[in-house]
């Protein structure tokens, strides 16, 4: 089973990115807030349990995952960690991207100001700029595995 969060960049953006002056109408701030994010983890342990309590629902579906949630209490221990594991990866790479947007804001605004955002193309941008990039950034997203990212 897998769950997708999506979140709105612009709820995202307003929690985690400092508050700057916006001067220019397409800094990653306003990028961001346009576009949406998803971050997908694997929900190991909790086919049996899907299949007995959701039974019709496509196991790798956010149905299913609404539909145990109404079993909560009676869900496996499997299952139940399966679960938390997943809600932790999440938790993890929304940190990761929180970390990332607060250390190449700048670098992207400098350097990548006439890139769309989206399909990883702000985060090849700056490794094409990887010489004029501030250390936090380049630091950041290696920290966090994005610096490898290839976009769809």
């Amino acid at each position: 089973m897998t769950i997708t969060r999506t979140v709105s960049i612009f709820i995202l953006t307003m929690m985690f990115v400092s508050n700057t002056a916006l001067a220019e109408s397409e800094k990653l701030v306003d990028k961001l807030s346009k576009g949406k994010l998803s971050v997908t983890a694997q929900v190991k342990g909790c086919d049996d349990d899907a299949k007995q309590y959701c039974p019709g629902l496509s196991p790798k579906s956010q149905k299913v995952f609404m539909c145990l949630m109404a079993y909560e209490t009676q869900l496996s221990d499997a299952c139940k960690v399966g679960i938390t594991e997943a809600a932790m990866s999440i938790k993890m790479g929304m940190a990761a991207i929180d970390y990332s947007i607060r250390a190449c804001e700048k670098d992207a605004d400098k350097h990548c100001l006439d890139v769309q955002a989206g399909k990883g193309l702000i985060i090849a941008c700056l490794r094409k700029h990887e010489t004029n990039v501030s250390k936090a950034c380049v630091s950041a997203l290696k920290e966090t595995g994005l610096w490898n990212f290839k976009g769809n």
